[in-house]
């Protein structure tokens, strides 16, 4: 790789992250011209069906209806074959330790995905892919999605090979997959310019940000976690990016390997264009509707706070790219910090009380319902949202 192949969005970048780490640099910028070879290929042979009978295929896949299987593409049955993880990459016992740091502070896990995670990850050029389809900017059914998948990916045997968090991993992949088929045929997408959409370093940078961006958010909000909590949050986000897709030349092992991806990442990034103001502005603006909050004062409050506590944790500078109110921050996260203190002694004073931790988690479940159907395996097809039918 050198920068004549590079995507000219990602030169002057790329040429900043090579004075760093070149290995590094130059996997990354490789990356932003790959998508997903396997479910890129499922995805093309099931264009042939029509949305029920994919639907049906998939949805067979993954609950593992051999019978059924037998009228699927060899495609989809060799890309299911192909999420046998290998001998020892996922220790669910490991895992339980980083499980356990997410349910007993779930709701500053929330904050650090909505207003650190997300958002920092939306600034890169995966934006514009996201902000093509309309899928995204004031989706609430979206951040809900995010709510859920992080839920059910810290449960107890929610990464097994029937668990619903596997399933929505999965799920998820294929949708990305069907998303960048439709952006490429669409006509509307250079290649050459931006790389191929929804590639697999954006997906590598999007579980930076879910892993180690949120662990480093999370502490700043005053949460502790110890060092095998740590280390087995980062495991579980090690196998669901391996599940998202991700080759293993570029997987990160550990939270150190996750914070210099994410540096190299960003260095060859171009900076956050237009696409990256609307959809992080839409993010921070669907928070009142999750929490079922109408009353336009009660709203302006939270979103005035919402946005402070967002820039005191992604920081000054990028918080002026991305167009948010000029606001103090000095004594915001201070604050956080000391009412989640006093919430916790609240609990551990007042009689039968419940505990902060149920509470949280609780309440996290019930902001992450977005579908009383179960898990859909249907797809869009068509690149606006407007324009596809229900999926």
């Amino acid at each position: 790789m050198n920068a004549m192949q590079a995507p000219s969005a990602y030169i002057e970048g790329y040429e900043k992250a090579r004075a760093l780490d070149p290995d590094l640099a130059n996997a990354y910028v490789e990356h932003t011209l790959i998508g997903d070879p396997p479910a890129d290929a499922v995805i093309e042979a099931l264009a042939a069906f029509d949305q029920e009978s994919r639907h049906r295929l998939v949805n067979a896949a993954m609950e593992g209806n051999k019978e059924i299987l037998k009228e699927a593409p060899d495609a989809l049955r060799a890309f299911m074959d192909s999420l046998e993880p290998p001998p020892g990459f996922f220790d669910a016992r490991k895992a339980l330790a980083g499980a356990r740091v997410f349910h007993r502070n779930s709701d500053m896990f929330f904050v650090a995905l909505v207003l650190a995670a997300v958002i920092t990850g939306f600034t890169t050029g995966v934006s514009k892919s996201f902000y093509r389809t309309g899928r995204t900017t004031g989706n609430l059914r979206r951040l809900k999605q995010n709510t859920r998948h992080l839920i059910e990916i810290t449960l107890p045997g929610g990464l097994d090979r029937n668990g619903e968090g596997w399933k929505l991993t999965v799920r998820i992949r294929l949708i990305h997959a069907q998303v960048r088929r439709l952006l490429l045929n669409s006509g509307e997408w250079d290649t050459a310019v931006d790389g191929a959409p929804l590639n697999a370093s954006h997906m590598l940078l999007a579980a930076t940000g879910f892993s180690a961006i949120n662990l480093q958010a999370v502490r700043r909000l005053g949460v502790r976690p110890t060092r095998e909590e740590s280390e087995g949050f980062m495991h579980i986000w090690r196998y669901v990016t391996w599940l998202m897709g991700v080759p293993e030349e570029i997987l990160f092992n550990n939270e150190e390997d996750a914070v210099l991806a994410k540096e190299i990442g960003y260095l060859c990034e171009p900076r956050p264009r237009m696409e990256a103001v609307a959809l992080a502005h839409g993010v921070v603006e669907a928070v009142p509707d999750l929490l079922r909050i109408t009353e336009p004062g009660k709203r302006k409050k939270l979103t005035d706070l919402l946005f402070r506590t967002s820039r005191a944790l992604i920081g000054n500078e990028l918080a002026d790219e991305l167009d948010y109110p000029r606001q103090s921050t000095f004594w915001i996260l201070p604050l956080v910090r000391s009412q989640r203190r006093m919430q916790i002694l609240r609990s551990r004073i007042m009689p039968g009380a419940a505990s902060v931790d149920a509470e949280n988690f609780i309440g996290l479940m019930q902001r992450s319902v977005y579908d009383d159907m179960g898990i859909s395996y249907r797809m869009p097809d068509a690149v606006r949202d407007t324009e596809s039918s229900r999926w």
